[in-house]
């Protein structure tokens, strides 16, 4: 090792024992041509500059050497200077798309991505004893005895089945039975749909499970949910159904079910339900996944600040619902505002504030919603669900977006995509310049 360090000028480092590999066993190493890594401790110069021009197609951005922080790369280090992602926004500032993803939507896309029934390829990073370190007899057996009932807590969890859960009452039928069979339509595997309303769907689908909402009443006391001070004028009236009530119950109805995802019945979903389902809340802690509002709702202005959720269509952890207590927490605020008036409207204000920000995003992408109130709703060809919410829903001879009903989906483009697409515009621009100098030589 030392004679490879003098010999290539090499310091003692980790470097070196790649080059004392390469050096000794060459047949042992394949060598990534410079284009596909893209590190910045050899990159700065000028004469590799534009980036997006002189290497396209870059397979990995690597923010090495230098300092032993990498927060340089990614805030300025004086006042008012630029950063690598802020200097060359067609390389490394692909690095803010990744930095931001949340884990649920990155997971969803790989999920989506795979072999149709394959679990796909999982990743897991185990903690293993220091081999200096020796493990005793009793110690392995606890810990070969712990990753087993891990392993097959992981297995029972993924392999459970996917459960959804709509209620409704009879004004929203027609949008339940467009919801149910978009769901159908394009699930990869068999999902599991409960249906709490006054009236069954006709015909009766098989997969569909109904219990009824007066039952549930009466078992649950839905009232205790309420709001008195919600207006009886027709704009809001239809809060006023027990039907929105039911999701403050569901860890209780459904006790042996660990996740459920609640969906309007507005709503109609475009691709396969299952991928998302499965990534949504697993490599986080939070309670429920859902769509952050764009803003302060109306109903929670006056009483505090931050960011706050559409319940309108969540991913629910049973299970940390129940450890949480989330169903009495809702109960305080809504007994609060009944002696008192704290917000307005009727379903959606207590559940924000039991949860607060406490919650995972949900990609805007993938839930868009505003299809029932707004005129100008723009959404990405790769919105999976759409959203009715709003009083114009699209069976209402009065409904908005009709035509988007039975739109088609196609799948998200990976940022690799987007980069190549962007690499061969520019070079196709450069080649039409070439093009149009010679012919003016000519």
């Amino acid at each position: 090792m030392k004679e490879i360090a003098t010999r290539f000028k090499q310091d003692l480092d980790d470097q070196l024992v790649f080059r004392a590999i390469n050096v000794t066993r060459p047949r042992e190493v394949n060598v990534i041509p410079i284009e596909w890594d893209m590190h910045v401790a050899a990159r700065w110069p000028s004469r590799y500059q534009p980036f997006e021009e002189k290497t396209p197609n870059v397979g990995m951005l690597h923010f090495n050497g230098g300092s032993a922080t990498k927060t340089a790369y990614f805030k300025p280090t004086i006042s008012g200077a630029k950063t690598w992602m802020e200097k060359f926004e067609g390389s490394w500032g692909n690095a803010r798309y990744y930095a931001n993803i949340p884990w649920s939507w990155g997971r969803f896309i790989a999920m989506g991505n795979r072999r149709r029934h394959s679990p796909g390829f999982q990743l897991k990073i185990l903690s293993h004893p220091s081999p200096l370190q020796k493990e005793s007899k009793q110690e392995k057996w606890r810990r070969m005895r712990r990753d087993s009932r891990e392993k097959k807590r992981l297995n029972e969890k993924a392999n459970a089945p996917v459960h959804l859960l709509y209620a409704t009452d009879d004004a929203a039928m027609p949008g339940l039975e467009g919801s149910v069979r978009s769901v159908l339509k394009h699930a990869s595997e068999r999902v599991v749909i409960h249906h709490i309303g006054t009236s069954r769907l006709e015909p009766t689908l098989p997969d569909v499970q109904f219990h009824s909402l007066t039952d549930v009443h009466e078992i649950h006391n839905l009232t205790r949910f309420t709001n008195p001070h919600l207006s009886s004028h027709w704009s809001v009236s239809r809060l006023t159904s027990l039907a929105n009530y039911v999701r403050f119950v569901m860890a209780d109805m459904f006790p042996d079910v660990g996740k459920i995802m609640w969906i309007d019945a507005d709503t109609i979903i475009r691709c396969d339900i299952v991928p998302f389902f499965r990534s949504a809340l697993s490599t986080s802690n939070h309670t429920i996944s859902a769509r952050l509002m764009s803003g302060r709702p109306l109903s929670l202005k006056h009483i505090e600040e931050g960011e706050t959720f559409n319940a309108g269509v969540m991913v629910v952890d049973l299970d940390r619902w129940r450890a949480r207590n989330v169903t009495a927490k809702v109960e305080e605020w809504a007994a609060s505002n009944a002696n008192k008036m704290i917000y307005s409207y009727g379903s959606q204000p207590p559940l924000q504030l039991a949860i607060g920000d406490d919650f995972e995003r949900m990609d805007t992408n993938w839930n868009v919603g505003g299809f029932g109130g707004n005129l100008n709703v723009t959404f990405p060809h790769c919105a999976c669900l759409l959203h009715w919410n709003g009083a114009r829903k699209y069976w209402l001879d009065d409904g908005r977006y009709k035509d988007l009903v039975d739109s088609t989906y196609a799948p998200c483009k990976s940022g690799l995509e987007k980069r190549r697409e962007k690499n061969k515009e520019i070079l196709d621009q450069k080649k039409k310049r070439n093009e149009s100098n010679v012919a003016a030589l000519k």
